[in-house]
């Protein structure tokens, strides 16, 4: 039979990775006979802008006419479940007599209340979709029975049924992804998204499948039914090969819930790839109480360049009632542990939960400011969403609809008024776009914090936390009334593309930022710590864009800038690292000089403030030094 496989869109950006689910998916079937075409509308949008949502249904549209096909399968996160409802409307408004089919993450958890919401969709896949596609095309080739095809919602005498599952399928049994493709999808257009200049070229490939953990706001454990499983070593490195060799690509995400939870499994993938001498680097999921000293080693040399954490919250009560159980002190510990083995990390924070404290939620992005600073790569901050099958969304937890929540994770920038109405209209359909209510904001503020410190911990990790050790109340409370004052962050004021220009940011978070500064609970040596932290990230910011500073510098030459600041801050920079408290000791005024280097970073001086009049002489003996500093 012939299968389109629809990605709708779910984050247009500049450069777009293959839809992993759907290139599987796709593999599966050609490797059952059956022929197949991606449409990723990611790749054919590219676009956040209002005016690319009208562009996603013709181009869709042009699809079906263009390949005919039996079949339409579209997949589906929470965040683009509208979209995918739109197009599976279209494709039987253009050709009534195609086949349709959902599954993925939305409606492979909302099965039956995918058919019954929506009387366009034929069929409904819940869980591993291989298995469950593959035997509804042979029913449908043979005009059998597809009451025994595991895991499918479809109607019977116009009631709703959902066949009983089978056990997960053995991942071995996946042929080779990537060569199998075919022309079902073309990789070249996705190599050349890639940006000029970009460090890395990135593509997510498939590990594995499945947590073990519960922890109780996640929702793919159970989708999986929390069964660790890998592919096997071997076949995960032939697909790195292949996609090195054939296409370029040099970095690779290893998806898989939990890939670190088998020592045994990471050490087996290490020598194998390490035998194949592939000059590739690769990241993975873990988690912080999962030790993994002994293998750091081994996984560097073997290209590991970043590991993601959950985090999730810096209180311990949060940890428990999340069923979570770390102990955040391991969260710095382990960033140090990699950033001695040259291994960086993203660490993720949830918030929102139904019963944590403003306090909890400072601490949160204090420790997130924290680990920043430890090494770090990248901290990020998300608001708590019912996503089901999560354990949270079989509560009774009180929901509210926030449109900032929306609006963080759509994929185009305006939610039209309809949508709106549409989500408002059937909560169980639409809950992932609902968020619960917490102790610690309102939902509008919530969604603030998301976007401010999201990004601020990235601009200016000292700053946020200092507030976080001097803010009496809080900090959290202090961006409240900030924000009640400055009025909010809207996010198309914000870059979330990693290619974007991170000025962008920094414009738009200044006036929060000083407000805060200005407004926190603070004793006046306290604010002068603070503010002189915020003036020296601001200025070293800038300059390293080569930006004009806000204020200008107390002396400049061409490849270096001098900052008078009120304070010690490499003293005050070591003491927020190791924990310590910030104190008025430290109010004592400095001469920094940052000097540009060939490399794009730069070396860091500290003068005696009498020295500022030398530097101020072009000609000085101290200003020729600084100057010839490469």
């Amino acid at each position: 039979m012939r299968v389109l496989l629809l990605q709708p869109p779910l984050v247009p950006a500049a450069e777009v990775t293959p839809p992993l689910g759907l290139t599987t998916l796709s593999s599966w079937l050609r490797a059952h006979g059956h022929a197949t075409r991606v449409l990723d509308l990611d790749l054919e949008v590219r676009e956040r802008e209002s005016a690319a949502a009208d562009r996603y249904v013709p181009l869709f549209e042009r699809a079906l006419d263009d390949f005919a096909p039996d079949v339409c399968a579209v997949t589906s996160m929470y965040s683009n479940s509208l979209q995918a409802e739109h197009l599976v409307r279209a494709a039987k408004r253009r050709r009534p007599e195609v086949v349709t089919v959902a599954g993925g993450a939305h409606f492979g958890a909302l099965g039956p209340a995918s058919l019954r919401r929506l009387p366009e969709l034929d069929f409904a896949i819940q869980g591993e979709g291989e298995p469950a596609l593959a035997g509804l095309l042979a029913a449908l080739a043979d005009g059998g029975d597809w009451k025994s095809v595991p895991s499918l919602c479809h109607r019977e005498n116009g009631t709703v049924v959902t066949n009983p599952s089978r056990e997960q399928m053995d991942l071995a049994a996946l042929p080779p992804m990537w060569s199998s493709l075919g022309d079902s999808l073309d990789l070249t257009r996705y190599v050349k998204t890639i940006q000029p200049g970009s460090p890395r070229r990135l593509i997510y490939i498939e590990a594995g499948r499945g947590c073990p953990f519960a922890c109780t706001f996640c929702a793919t454990a159970p989708f999986w039914k929390r069964q660790f499983r890998v592919k096997p070593a071997r076949a995960i490195v032939e697909e790195m090969r292949y996609l090195h060799e054939e296409h370029g690509y040099d970095s690779f995400m290893l998806v898989h819930d939990l890939l670190t939870v088998s020592p045994k499994f990471m050490a087996e993938f290490c020598d194998v790839l390490l035998d194949a001498r592939l000059p590739v680097e690769w990241m993975a999921n873990s988690r912080t109480d999962i030790r993994l000293k002994g293998l750091l080693p081994k996984m560097k040399a073997a290209g590991c360049w970043k590991l993601f954490f959950g985090i999730e919250s810096a209180s311990e009560r949060v940890q428990k009632v999340v069923d979570k159980h770390l102990d955040p002190k391991t969260a710095e510990t382990t960033v140090v542990e990699l950033a001695e083995h040259g291994i960086s990390c993203t660490c993720s924070f949830v918030l929102g939960q139904p019963d944590e404290r403003a306090d909890e939620l400072s601490a949160s992005i204090t420790l997130g400011a924290r680990l920043k600073m430890l090494g770090a790569d990248i901290v990020q901050f998300h608001r708590l969403r019912m996503w089901p099958p999560a354990p949270i969304t079989t509560t009774t937890v009180p929901v509210d609809f926030d449109l900032d929540a929306l609006r963080i994770e759509y994929p185009f920038v305006e939610v039209p008024p309809s949508h709106v109405e549409a989500i408002l209209s059937d909560h169980d359909f639409f809950s992932g776009y609902f968020v619960p209510e917490t102790l610690a904001g309102t939902p509008n503020q919530l969604s603030q914090v998301e976007m401010f410190f999201h990004h601020a911990v990235t601009l200016a990790p000292y700053t946020v936390a200092a507030l976080g050790q001097l803010t009496r109340g809080g900090m959290v409370g202090a961006f409240y009334a900030a924000l009640a004052q400055v009025g909010p962050l809207k996010r198309e004021e914000l870059s979330w593309d990693a290619t974007g220009d991170p000025s962008t940011n920094w414009r738009a978070m200044r006036p929060l930022f000083l407000a805060l500064l200005a407004g926190a609970d603070l004793h006046e040596g306290a604010r002068r710590l603070a503010q002189g932290l915020f003036g020296y990230e601001e200025w070293r910011f800038h300059f390293l864009l080569g930006m004009p500073t806000p204020e200008p510098p107390a002396a400049e030459g061409g490849t270096w800038s001098a900052f008078l600041s009120p304070l010690d801050v490499p003293q005050s920079i070591e003491r927020l690292r190791a924990g310590e408290d910030l104190t008025d000791d430290l109010l004592e005024p400095r001469i920094l000089v940052l000097v540009r280097q060939a490399s794009g970073g730069c070396a860091s001086y500290e003068l005696d403030p009498e020295d500022l009049g030398e530097l101020r002489q072009p000609d000085s003996e101290l200003a020729r030094e600084l100057s010839a500093v490469h």
